[in-house]
């Protein structure tokens, strides 16, 4: 059986939630709630030093292990750092971020009953080389989803861009890596799945994704929401109620009546390029052979970005009043201000 892990990555509303939990309810599958450990340590690795070197690698696990502390989805397993510091010492996993992060989640997946752990962290899409050299035999499930309904879902998040310029312009950004990977010598190592494939036929597309990661299919997958790991996803936030119920087949072409004209126009602008690739029909057809790509203005720029801070700030207020996990939200702000700013003025020490 397989057992190499495996990595759900895209842009964030893309239904990663979702497929995490289809994924999670197989018996011999562990996908916890990322803690994103790669992307906010990342920019932090190099203030460690060499972690081979004495006192540096406990110093990068006790933060790590922090952040799972501050997780707006806490989980329910206690990671020992001594563990996690002796799969590296004893040459299981290498001697950095890539390698303490593997070995976290080896640690969570020794707690449970299953053999196979996935990660759930769409941003590791900027990181598939350190994954690769950590663990060639890794995996990853590209999900896409047209990027329209990914600015419409977006607006009502408190965990993405707000505005769908910005939305559009991430979204790009990700899956031309995305692209890059699918079209690579590694392609092999890569499935896509299109969120829309995913909803309107579920058990075909999950069906793939198994035989894509060498597992069987099981009938439990396609019943998720009922796991407690749904529930509890549905009980903390708004931005994840839907999965809290059997797939929505209709959750699609939102941007209908959720963008203006001119907002379609300007994802459209932006992403265009790659909805053909994917096989997403343009509102605005491209002319011939040419494709505009929509460049605002510095003016209008700024606009956008006050508007994305006012979007901001409506968020953050419903989340206030809505969210139960509100409140683990801003620990894990507060967390990630004082880890940078050690990590800046202290560096190795």
């Amino acid at each position: 059986m397989e057992t190499a892990p495996f990595f759900i990555v895209g842009t964030e509303r893309s239904g990663s939630n979702l497929l995490r939990l289809i994924l999670n309810a197989h018996s011999g599958i562990a996908v916890p709630h990322p803690p994103h450990i790669l992307k906010y340590f990342s920019p932090l690795e190099r203030s460690y030093g060499d972690l081979s070197q004495a006192g540096t690698l406990p110093a990068l696990v006790d933060d790590v292990l922090s952040l799972l502390d501050a997780h707006i989805y806490p989980w329910e397993k206690e990671i020992s750092s001594t563990r996690v510091i002796r799969k590296i010492l004893l040459g299981e996993r290498p001697y950095s971020l890539p390698g303490v992060f593997f070995s976290v989640y080896d640690e969570y997946l020794c707690q449970t009953h299953k053999r196979r752990w996935g990660c759930k962290s769409t941003f590791v899409i900027q990181h598939v080389e350190q994954v690769l050299a950590t663990d060639p035999a890794s995996k990853f499930i590209l999900l896409v989803r047209d990027p329209r309904d990914v600015a419409v879902s977006s607006r009502h998040s408190i965990f993405n861009p707000f505005h769908p310029y910005f939305t559009a312009k991430l979204w790009h950004e990700q899956q031309l890596e995305g692209v890059k990977w699918l079209e690579s010598t590694r392609r092999c190592n890569f499935h896509l799945v299109r969120y829309e494939d995913l909803i309107e036929r579920p058990q075909e597309s999950v069906m793939g994704i198994c035989r894509f990661l060498g597992e069987d299919f099981e009938p439990a997958m396609l019943e998720y929401y009922r796991t407690n790991s749904a529930r509890k996803s549905r009980s903390l936030s708004t931005s994840w109620q839907n999965v809290g119920g059997p797939i929505q087949s209709a959750n699609r072409n939102k941007f209908k009546q959720g963008l203006s004209a001119e907002e379609i126009k300007i994802v459209e602008g932006v992403t265009g390029d790659l909805m053909d690739r994917f096989a997403y029909v343009r509102e605005v057809p491209a002319q011939g052979s040419f494709r505009s790509v929509f460049v605002p203005s510095a003016l209008r720029l700024r606009w956008f970005s006050a508007l994305d801070w006012y979007w901001f700030l409506l968020m953050e207020w419903r989340s206030w009043r809505q969210d139960r996990n509100y409140r683990l939200h801003w620990r894990r702000r507060l967390f990630l201000l004082r880890l940078r700013l050690r990590r800046r003025f202290y560096g190795k020490g």
